[in-house]
């Protein structure tokens, strides 16, 4: 686990009073860098959907009504957030803590924008051996402490039909191998029957399958001192392996073509994040649900998965909005508001905690309940997590200005689409991602 402190969270009484919430528009931007007191605080979200704001709103008036603060919230599309982030710095009117992914924190975390002490003595507070492992490790900072407060997170595996590949007679789609085995075997395109669904198009969800692929053979994006390594052996197997898995495919596809492929059974096997939870319960079934197995790691020269946390962090504002601050990050991953805030999107919102999972509360829930062990599968996944930005626990900046560039979903696109010979690919895209960082 992370590094112990002796920081401790101060205790401060709790005092009973209501306040109204304050619904934020997205993109409004607070002056919570002020010297006002610890009355009032502004929380930014990125989890800006009607299901998940409904989860967050009454988690918000619930510390509003045990505190004696009110929270001013804004919720911002999860698109808009680096540019609402870069012109609040600007304007010196960031809020006091917000929910945000891992990349964002970890940049915040090297400017200096963030209060390193306040989200370790939180942590500290809650428990620090009560946190994952891994979502520590995305949090954490060079001096052993967090920038942020990890939330949830969601995990990135092979998702197939059991009953198919019992059938069948195959192994369970945990190594490269296994995967192109069974691709092949299903694939049936006369019959409507395709091999495997994963992201093939110009877009994230290709980046994120090809960085679990990618990291499975040892590969990365860039080394831990900003050097862009694309052009390695590792990363040139990986996108001949993409090439060959892509004959496999329906083409040009994107996340909600692969999860549709599935649910109407035209494929058999698709690389999806746990978010795929709920989607097949409510639109398929409890049927399908309890046919549907979860690779929890790829494997070829080493096992890895691809995840993403979300934190709060809590930003440099006074010291008694600082207090606040904590209190609400305290409140929001703790017990039933907690459970609450998770149960938004089950599968797709998984508590950074343990204890939270383990409780009787958190597990007693439609989605969760449906998938059985798998749900114990994917939360033991997450201490596999890993990224291209993250090389061994320190963000990468320069991938960055490589990520906005598109340049790693460019490459899957080239070899799985346009037929483009991988070692090739491999130097042109690794020559664009000198250029542009």
């Amino acid at each position: 686990m992370g590094t112990s402190h002796n920081r401790q969270l101060p205790r401060r009484t709790v005092l009973g009073s209501a306040a109204a919430l304050a619904g934020g528009l997205a993109g409004c931007i607070g002056g919570g860098g002020g010297d006002g007191g610890g009355d009032s605080i502004e929380y930014w979200s990125i989890h800006n959907s009607e299901d998940r704001r409904s989860a967050i709103e009454p988690t918000i008036a619930s510390f509003e009504d045990e505190s004696d603060v009110s929270v001013q919230t804004n919720f911002v599309d999860n698109n808009d957030i680096g540019t609402q982030i870069q012109s609040a710095i600007a304007s010196d009117s960031l809020p006091d803590t917000a929910l945000l992914a891992v990349q964002d924190i970890q940049r915040l975390g090297n400017d200096g924008a963030v209060s390193t002490e306040s989200a370790t003595a939180v942590v500290e507070e809650l428990g620090e051996d009560d946190f994952r492992e891994a979502t520590l490790n995305f949090v954490s900072d060079p001096d052993g402490g967090y920038y942020a407060v990890p939330s949830t997170s969601w995990v990135q595996g092979v998702w197939y039909r059991k009953s198919a590949f019992d059938e069948a007679g195959l192994d369970d789609p945990l190594t490269w191998d296994a995967i192109l085995e069974a691709a092949e075997t299903f694939h049936d395109p006369d019959n409507g029957t395709y091999g495997i669904g994963f992201g093939t198009q110009q877009d994230a969800y290709a980046r994120q399958c090809f960085t679990q692929m990618a990291r499975a053979n040892g590969g990365l994006v860039v080394n831990a001192d900003g050097e862009v390594v694309f052009d390695q052996p590792e990363i040139v197997e990986t996108l001949q392996y993409v090439q060959d898995l892509s004959e496999y495919t329906p083409g040009a596809i994107t996340f909600s073509d692969t999860r549709q492929l599935y649910e109407n059974e035209e494929i058999h096997m698709t690389l999806w994040s746990t978010n795929i939870l709920r989607h097949i319960l409510n639109n398929v079934g409890e049927e399908m649900a309890q046919d549907t197995g979860f690779a929890s790691y790829m494997e070829n020269t080493r096992q890895s998965t691809y995840g993403q946390v979300l934190g709060h962090p809590i930003f440099n504002s006074s010291d008694a909005k600082r207090e606040s601050a904590q209190d609400l990050v305290s409140h929001v991953t703790s017990g039933d508001a907690y459970i609450a805030w998770a149960h938004a999107a089950p599968g797709g919102m998984v508590p950074a905690r343990q204890s939270i999972t383990e409780t009787d509360e958190y597990q007693d829930n439609e989605i969760l309940s449906a998938w059985g062990d798998t749900i114990s599968q994917f939360t033991s996944a997450m201490d596999n997590m890993e990224r291209f930005d993250l090389v061994g626990g320190t963000q990468v900046p320069e991938f960055g200005s490589i990520a906005s560039a598109a340049l790693v979903e460019g490459a899957v696109n080239r070899v799985a689409v346009q037929g483009d010979d991988p070692e090739t690919v491999a130097q042109e895209q690794a020559d664009e991602m000198r250029n542009v960082i």
